[in-house]
């Protein structure tokens, strides 16, 4: 506002003006204020001007939501002003609720009639819609307008109808009317303003398409109830539950129900939660029904079981709160989905057929579930999207039904009520065992071949069905003159079995080996004869038993003949000679002179190495009718079917010395073996093939004992001499009769904490003439005869009785103490071990982890296949497995995986040799990470130093044993040692309740001042190695006959405790 000026100089009439000029102007801005404020109050209760909609006569559908001016929260009554007329007059309208306290919302909107004739129109407010409806707490149906308040002109005039709340608007020519719509429900439904006829059409339109989606799901849910009471599998009446659900959801949601059952609009939230949790429900019934949820693990069925329970309480739920029950089913819909698709996938990655054949029905549901959760946000909207959701519903429902109906009349399928038959359960069998079926018809000639079995060796379907000629062409050609033989003689016979084992030819052009077997099909009539019968590959199993056999025959290292098939073709010799004197065999046997000293030296890969190549060396020496084998470590026998003259057989074993003496050279060395030969021919004192070799064996020992690299020939004077051998085994015999091999036990303690866990058991045994002997001087020995099962008995029997009376003294419930006890080879491949050790382990009564069974590499690589078969066996009998001196010889990875050992034992050569050298600590360290890696764990034996200690703690090496923790020593002290261990861990548990006693008082003071208490250190067992009490352990035998005894053991390092 800009006030006149006043002019500069001039007299008091000048002033006089001002004055009153100003006076004006304040009188002029208060004013104006109080208009202002007037206006400000007068909108506090009413609404501006509108802008008036004009509604053409050619407009079907006019949408006013968007037109009009929307007000919450005024109260009962609301003040609006109309939109102005045709002479530009406005009015203020005055509008109550229609029922006081309801503080409704409401909507005002003008509408303008620009003919010449009077307009009406239909206001309609749908009283449910799927768009922005919501997932939680959903807007499920109820009425939108109450009433409708018009400014002049025609009254409003409500319209009948279930489905929507519809109001007659009549608007005279040229009027421009204001209306106040009251809204029913808090949330604000979209108003549109219709012709009548559009509105019509629009319906009938709407009616058609509901009723083809009503005509399709019903036909479904009659056409499944209808084959389930023809054949009664309960994939029908699941299925037919789906349809059944989706057809009352429909008829609830087209507002079919009221047309039929005298029921309210009002009650239409009620059928719509009922509707929508049922169809939720039905979806768990059918997925666990057909995916035969009644086979699965007992945990997932009871959860799926759960899970179904809880949906029928949430169809129960929704009578009495029908937005919570709508809310829970809406959520479950996508829990549903997404649980049903990852259980749908699970099982068709197994190969499950009803799992792939409702998997694309699945991805569907999917996509659907998708689509209905943007719908019902309001990112989709429009007749478009809705009409979309529910034909895919329909959609979904009839590929659940096709789905099913391919399973309708499967032979193998079981049926609802009824058991399986035993042909069902045959063609299960016969499925599941992974063999194929083959018919041949004997009056056609022609086979039909399972398409498995065409599968199996790459070959298409049908290439060995037809003719038996043309399956021939298939067949090893050693084996098509037996099928034909086998063949004719049924023709010949009119019936009877079939067994036979062929090769046919694979796609890669190898061969593989089937087992056919199978029997004639009884008949009256000779021409119908047919066979029928399995086939199946056999392959692996036929490969497994030739290695087994071979195995057990033949040395794993070089792959000649061991001991046993040695004797047996001796035997043979030794037969035709009896019938034939011309034919009488000899033996020749070779040792070695001083090959472990070798081994020592160089290590047992370089041994390994030297012993194939002596075998090559002197199996090219020998002829074809001769036998090479090695019977010992060190030892090879070879046998002359033919008799000799003595200087032939000189000359052979010259050429067999000399062949011996060629330098080998090995990574840049040259080695020189040598090996001393007894030579026996047999004749008629000899009883058996033992016998003679015993005579070979005497033979050679005499060349041992005159010098190395000599041969001797056995004379009848020797057998007046007792060997050293026999009398050792005959001591030995009368030893383990009369109980007087001394069983040491050497501690094993955890490398964490270096607490005892464990005794490896070692025999000893005092020889009256030779003093302390070795285990590696007398087991071979027993070996060699039957003593060998004698003496592991032994062993294991004082063993196991040990570590009894140790769980008594330190019973430990997670971790008991345990005993290691070795066995050999012939020990191992007896069946009789392991009911021997089942004996013992429940006579003694020991818990599990007790023992400890210890098996060396090179033992179970001798024969892998029989190996892994026993062990699996002591496995079961409770004994845990140990692979000692791991990494010191030949081994096969695949095949470690398959033995089931629980820890490896590192031998003490590379464990000395980890702390030495950058090398062998790789080594070391490789093998730990391995075992790790395979599960197990892992002992380090020859631990002489705190280093060796250190240095494995660091790699995660669990156990320990060696010098630094203690020798070897009796039972009584390692019962002594245990008891003070038990003591010590005793005094340290009451040690820690009194500790953790005095803490509480502690604490209570400690708060008091503000101050915690300081946690007590935690109460472990003393290692083995510090602690001061040990008893002293058993003194090493000394040397006998001026030699160092084998078990004499000293530290490597000068810091190394000496036990």
């Amino acid at each position: 506002m800009i006030v006149g000026g006043v002019r500069r100089g001039g007299g008091s009439a000048g002033h006089d003006a001002g004055g009153r000029a100003a006076v004006r102007s304040v009188l002029s801005l208060l004013a104006l204020l109080l208009v202002a404020l007037l206006g400000l109050a007068a909108g506090a209760s009413g609404a501006r001007a509108l802008e008036p909609i004009e509604v053409a006569e050619d407009a079907d559908r006019i949408d006013i939501t968007s037109h009009g001016e929307l007000y919450e929260g005024r109260g009962d009554s609301i003040q609006a002003e109309t939109a102005p007329d045709a002479t530009g007059g406005t009015f203020r309208m005055n509008v109550r609720a229609t029922t006081p306290g309801t503080n409704p919302s409401w909507i005002v909107f003008s509408l303008r009639n620009p003919t010449n004739k009077t307009i009406e129109r239909w206001l309609t407010a749908n009283r449910y819609s799927t768009t922005r409806s919501g997932v939680i707490w959903p807007d499920l149906d109820a009425r939108r307008i109450e009433a409708v308040t018009q400014s002049e002109g025609f009254v409003p005039e409500r319209i009948r109808n279930d489905s929507a709340d519809i109001f007659r608007i009549s608007i005279e020519p040229g009027r421009t009317v204001t209306f106040v719509v009251e809204l029913a429900s808090e949330r604000v439904a979209p108003l549109q303003l219709w012709k009548p006829l559009a509105f019509e059409q629009r319906h009938r339109d709407r009616q058609l398409f509901n009723g083809i989606l009503l005509g399709f799901t019903g036909l479904l849910a009659i056409f499944l109830t209808a084959v389930f009471a023809a054949n009664h599998k309960m994939i029908f009446p699941s299925a037919a539950l789906v349809a059944w659900c989706v057809l009352a959801l429909l008829c609830v949601d087209f507002g079919f129900w009221p047309r039929l059952f005298p029921m309210r609009p009002e009650d239409n939230a009620q059928y719509r939660a009922v509707a929508e949790a049922a169809v939720a429900a039905s979806l768990v019934i059918f997925l666990f029904t057909f995916l035969r949820g009644n086979l699965w693990n007992s945990f997932l069925r009871m959860l799926f079981l759960i899970w179904i329970g809880g949906q029928l309480i949430i169809v129960a739920t929704a009578v009495l709160d029908p937005r919570l029950a709508a809310t829970v089913a809406r959520l479950s819909l996508g829990a549903i989905g997404t649980v049903g698709g990852l259980v749908i996938l699970y099982f068709c990655l197994r190969g499950l057929d009803r799992a792939l054949a409702i998997a694309p029905t699945w991805i569907l549901l999917l996509v659907w579930l998708f689509g209905a959760a943007a719908t019902l946000t309001g990112r989709l909207s429009g007749e478009v999207a809705i009409s979309g959701l529910l034909a895919g519903l329909v959609l979904i429902t009839l590929l659940v039904g096709f789905t099913v109906t391919q399973f309708a009349f499967r032979v193998t399928e079981p049926a609802f009520a009824n058991s399986p038959s035993d042909r069902q359960l045959r063609a299960t069998a016969i499925e599941m065992a992974s063999v194929g079926v083959w018919e041949w018809n004997a009056r056609r000639d022609e086979i039909k071949m399972d398409p498995l079995i065409e599968a199996t060796l790459g070959l298409r379907s049908g290439d060995l069905s037809g003719k038996v000629d043309d399956l021939l062409s298939y067949l090893h050609q050693a084996d098509r003159e037996r099928l034909l033989l086998l063949f004719q003689g049924i023709k010949d016979k009119s019936g009877g079995a079939v067994n036979l084992d062929f090769r046919i030819r694979h796609a890669d052009s190898t061969y593989r080996w089937f087992e056919l077997e199978g029997a004639a099909v009884p008949t009256a009539d000779r021409r119908s004869l047919r066979c029928v019968g399995l086939i199946r590959d056999v392959t692996d199993s036929r490969r497994a038993r030739e290695r087994l056999l071979h195995d057990a025959v033949h040395d794993s290292l070089t792959g000649q003949p061991n001991r046993e098939l040695f004797i047996d073709r001796l035997e043979m010799a030794l037969a035709r000679g009896r019938s034939d004197p011309g034919l009488r065999p000899t033996v020749l046997l070779l040792d070695l002179d001083k090959f472990k000293s070798v081994n020592s030296a160089f290590g047992l890969v370089v041994g390994d190495s030297l012993l194939l190549t002596v075998a090559r060396r002197l199996q090219r020496t020998l002829n074809t009718s001769d036998t090479l084998a090695r019977i010992g470590g060190d030892q090879f026998a070879i046998l002359i079917p033919a008799q000799h003259d003595p200087r032939e057989l000189a000359m052979l074993a010259e050429r067999l010395r000399r062949s011996l003496r060629s330098p080998i050279k090995i990574a840049s060395q040259e080695i020189i073996l040598t090996g001393s030969i007894g030579i026996a021919t047999a004749d008629e004192s000899q009883a058996d093939a033992r016998e003679l070799l015993r005579e070979a064996e005497t033979a050679m020992y005499r060349a041992k004992r005159a010098g190395t690299d000599r041969i001797e020939i056995f004379t009848p004077q020797m057998r007046g001499e007792k060997d050293e051998r026999i009398a050792i085994e005959s001591d030995l015999r009368r030893a383990i009769d009369q109980g007087r091999l001394t069983v040491l036990y050497q501690p094993i303690v955890a490398l964490s904490n270096e607490s005892l866990v464990g005794f490896e058991a070692l025999v000893r045994w005092e020889h009256p003439r030779y003093g302390q002997l070795s285990p590696s001087e007398f087991i071979p020995i027993a070996e060699e005869t039957d003593l060998v099962a004698k003496l592991g008995s032994y062993v294991l029997s004082r063993a196991i009785s040990e570590v009894a009376r140790w769980q008594a003294a330190l019973p430990r419930a997670e971790q008991p103490l345990f005993v290691s006890v070795n066995v050999s080879s012939r020990q191992l491949l007896k069946t009789d071990i392991v009911p021997e050790i089942r004996h013992l382990l429940g006579r003694n009564v020991v818990p599990r982890g007790s023992l400890r069974i210890e098996i060396t590499e090179s033992l179970v690589m001798e024969n892998p296949e029989r190996a892994t078969h026993v062990l699996e066996l002591l496995k079961s009998a409770g004994a845990d497995l140990a692979l000692d001196d791991f990494g010191t010889g030949y081994s096969s990875l695949a095949y470690l995986q398959r033995f089931p050992f629980d820890t490896l034992k590192i031998d003490k050569a590379l464990v000395q040799s980890g702390t030495e050298s950058d090398a062998g600590g790789a080594i070391v360290r490789a093998i730990v990470l391995l075992a790790h890696e395979l599960g197990h764990k892992v002992v380090a034996e020859g631990v002489e130093a705190p280093e060796d200690a250190a240095f494995l703690r660091a790699l995660g090496c669990e156990y320990a044993q060696g010098f630094h923790y203690g020798q070897p020593m009796s039972d009584r002290d390692a019962l002594q040692l245990i008891r003070l261990v038990a003591k010590s861990e005793k005094k340290m548990g009451r040690r820690a309740m009194k500790m953790g006693a005095q803490r509480q008082p502690a604490a209570a003071n400690g708060a008091t001042n503000g101050k915690e208490p300081p946690a007590p250190a935690p109460a472990q067992p003393p290692p083995v190695a510090a602690r001061a009490d040990r008893p002293p352990p058993v003194a090493a035998p000394g040397p006998r006959n001026g030699q160092a005894g084998p078990e004499t053991k000293r530290p490597r390092r000068t810091g190394a405790p000496v036990p």
